[in-house]
C-alpha cells in the first residue's frame, strides 16, 4: 500500500467502509476480549432485557474504525493517540455497518490528524460517533534506498593547490568523489594536484577564485554544478602564514589580513554553496582549524589564532543554524603539520613539539585528509558542530 505524506491530507478528506456483522464475529470478539457477557452470546439471557435479543460489543464496531484507520486514513504508519465515543444504539447480528472518518482539524507542527468518526446501521441510524486523533508517522529511509542524485559526491576544495588542500583533493579522488581543485594564485600547484589525480584515474577540474570575493566564489560554485551536476560538500583550506610577530608591533591591519582570508572567505563560500545546500536539504563543510585556536597557542601568533579561533565558534553557529535542514557543519584541527605553512619554523621548535607528541612525529597531509573525508561520509551523518583534532595524543580532552 503506498504511504500517503501528511501533507496531503486536507480538511474533508474522508474514507469509509462496510462490514455485516455476523455471529462468528461477535463470538470471536467475545474469545479475544475476555468478554462474555451474556447480553451478547446468550440468547435466552437476552431475551429477558429490555433489548429482547443479544446486542453486539460496542467495541466491536469501534474495532472496524481502527481497520479504517489503519488502511485507509491515514493508512500505513498511522498512530492512534485519542479517540472518544458515544455508543447511541445497539449494534446486532446482521446489522449492515458503514464505518466513516473525516479529517475536521490538522495539527501542522506535530502531524496529527483530528478525525470525526461516525458508525450507521442499514438504517442509516448512527449508531456510534466522536472524534479521534492519529498521528502521521513518517519512516526512515534507509541508506541504500536514497536516490544517488541525493548524494553528488562533489567536493570543493578551497585552497587545494598545495598543503593539507592538495593532499585532500588527491585522497577525496581516490574514494570516487569528483573534486574541484580551488586556488588563488598558484595555479602551477592545482594543476600538479590535478595531473596526480588524473593518473590515478581520478576525476577533478581546477578553478582559479580569490574566496575574499564573492563574486569570484559564486562563479566556482556554478561552473562546478554545470560540470558535474550538483555539489555535496565543501572543505576549507585557505590559511594565512604563520609568522611570529610581537604583539606591540602589530598593525590592526597585521589581524585583518588573517581575518579577510580565514573568516571572510569562509563567510563567502558558504554563502554561495548554502544556494545549493538549501533546496537539497543535504550537504558537508569542513573547516581546518588548528590547534592554535583549541589549545594553548604557539607564542606571538595573534592574528594567525584568533582568526581560527573565529572560524571554529563560526562552524558551531552555522551547524546550530542549519542542523535541521540536514546540513553539517564541522572542523578538523590539525596539531603541526608537514606542509609549507610551517616551513619557516626552526629545527628546535619542531623537535621539541615532536617530543611533546606521544605518537612522536608530525601529523602528514595524507592524515588530515583522511578525517576530512570521513566528516564528509554520510557514515557521519549524524556529527555536527564538532572539532575533531588530529594531535597525535599532544591534547587529550
Amino acid at each position: 500500500m503506498k504511504i500517503k505524506h501528511f501533507s496531503q491530507f486536507k480538511i474533508g478528506d474522508f474514507a469509509k467502509l462496510e462490514h455485516v456483522i455476523t455471529e462468528n464475529d461477535v463470538a470471536k470478539f467475545a474469545e479475544l476480549s475476555g468478554d462474555d457477557n451474556p447480553l451478547h452470546v446468550n440468547k435466552t439471557f437476552a431475551k429477558k432485557t429490555v433489548f429482547k435479543d443479544t446486542v453486539a460489543h460496542g467495541m466491536l464496531g469501534a474495532s472496524f474504525l481502527s481497520a479504517l484507520i489503519g488502511k485507509h486514513i491515514p493508512g500505513n504508519g498511522a498512530l492512534w493517540i485519542s479517540q472518544n465515543f458515544e455508543f447511541l444504539l445497539p449494534m446486532r447480528i446482521g446489522d449492515h455497518l458503514t464505518v466513516l472518518a473525516r479529517v475536521i482539524e490538522k495539527y501542522e507542527s506535530q502531524h496529527i490528524l483530528v478525525l470525526e468518526t461516525t458508525i450507521t446501521n442499514q438504517h442509516k441510524q448512527v449508531v456510534v460517533k466522536g472524534t479521534g486523533k492519529v498521528r502521521c508517522l513518517e519512516l526512515e529511509k534507509l541508506d541504500q534506498e536514497q536516490k544517488a542524485h541525493e548524494d553528488p559526491k562533489v567536493i570543493i576544495v578551497i585552497g587545494g593547490s598545495r598543503g593539507i588542500g592538495a593532499a585532500t583533493a588527491e585522497y577525496l579522488a581516490q574514494k570516487n568523489y569528483r573534486v574541484v581543485i580551488n586556488y588563488s594564485k598558484d595555479r602551477a600547484g592545482a594543476e600538479a594536484t590535478l595531473q596526480a589525480i588524473k593518473e590515478n584515474n581520478g576525476n577533478a577540474m581546477i578553478y582559479q577564485a580569490d574566496v575574499r570575493n564573492s563574486e569570484s566564489v559564486d562563479a566556482m560554485v556554478r561552473a562546478t554544478v554545470q560540470t558535474f551536476g550538483g555539489v555535496s560538500g565543501l572543505v576549507y583550506c585557505a590559511t594565512s602564514k604563520v609568522t611570529a610577530s610581537d604583539f606591540l608591533q602589530l598593525e590592526w591591519q597585521d589581524i585583518a589580513e588573517h581575518f579577510d582570508l580565514q573568516l571572510r572567505g569562509a563567510f563567502n563560500c558558504v554563502q554561495s554553496i548554502l544556494k545549493e545546500f538549501v533546496p537539497q536539504k543535504s550537504g558537508s563543510v569542513v573547516f581546518i582549524g588548528s590547534m592554535a585556536a583549541d589549545a594553548t597557542p604557539m607564542l606571538k601568533v595573534t592574528g594567525y589564532a584568533t582568526a581560527k579561533a573565529a572560524l571554529h565558534t563560526l562552524a558551531k553557529t552555522l551547524a546550530l543554524e542549519f542542523g535541521p535542514q540536514g546540513i553539517r557543519f564541522n572542523v578538523v584541527s590539525p596539531g603541526m603539520t608537514e606542509t609549507g605553512l610551517i616551513a619557516d619554523i626552526p629545527e628546535k621548535t619542531r623537535l621539541l613539539t615532536k617530543m611533546q607528541i606521544p605518537l612522536r612525529r608530525l601529523a602528514q597531509p595524507q592524515d588530515i585528509a583522511g578525517a576530512i573525508e570521513f566528516l564528509l561520509n554520510p557514515n557521519a551523518k549524524h556529527i555536527t558542530g564538532e572539532t575533531l583534532r588530529i594531535y597525535g595524543g599532544q591534547l587529550m580532552i
